[in-house]
């Protein structure tokens, strides 16, 4: 496999980690039921934004992600966007919406549709700061892979010894989530990287040794690259 080849193929890995598809924090891998209603709601009617009737946005937010833990993107994303047209939400209440609109966005249609919600969270929020960088690095220019650094690097994953966890089953580990900044360090390619890209995949490689999950795939792909000590 060329080099050209070799870097979409890592991107294609990539893109499988953000829509659910990776080994670490829930495969993504659901039966779609019908839009979940909030109890007592009458289903999805109702003006075109869920028709929960509901008002209390932390509510909403829960009940958004329970339909997005059982797979009910639809209904998910009807329920944050609900959440965002009401009027006293406070700036915490927001980055909760955008942050569970862009993974149900992201669930549903792809990474790059929830790009938009991402870059709303991402100041403050680290489960959307590494769909932010999964968005920007499935563009595959190097400029996407420049910012995708600075993004994960304010999630604090430039420490080898940080653990990133998710509150929601979004469905990226710690070691997946190494393993995007490594191979963002290695393609950037300024002074230091290669030392970069080499300890934080060698951190993703100690948690995660499986031969057939994404982090392996990653590795495989740095090695054939041309990193060498991995």
């Amino acid at each position: 496999m060329n080099k050209k080849l070799m870097v979409l193929f890592t991107i294609a890995m990539i893109i499988m980690i953000a829509s659910g598809c990776g080994s670490g924090g829930g495969s993504g891998r659901y039966t779609i039921p019908p839009e979940i209603p909030t109890p007592g709601t009458g289903g999805t009617g109702g003006g075109g934004t869920g028709g929960t009737g509901e008002t209390d946005p932390d509510s909403l937010v829960a009940s958004g992600w329970e339909d997005f833990r059982y797979g009910a993107y639809s209904s998910a994303i009807n329920k944050f966007n609900q959440m965002l047209t009401i009027s006293n939400i406070t700036d915490t209440q927001k980055t909760d919406a955008y942050n569970g609109l862009g993974w149900a966005l992201t669930k549903s249609s792809g990474i790059e549709s929830g790009y938009s919600a991402f870059t709303q969270a991402a100041s403050t929020n680290n489960e959307s700061r590494v769909g932010l960088a999964s968005a920007l690095m499935q563009r595959g220019q190097l400029a996407g892979f420049k910012q995708a650094i600075q993004v994960l690097e304010q999630v604090g994953l430039q420490n080898t010894a940080f653990v990133f966890q998710s509150t929601h089953p979004i469905g990226i580990s710690n070691a997946e989530a190494h393993a995007m900044l490594a191979f963002c360090y290695f393609w950037r390619n300024e002074p230091g990287d290669d030392d970069r890209a080499r300890s934080q995949i060698n951190v993703a490689r100690a948690e995660d040794s499986s031969n057939d999950s994404s982090v392996a795939q990653i590795y495989k792909s740095l090695k054939d690259l041309g990193l060498t000590g991995i």
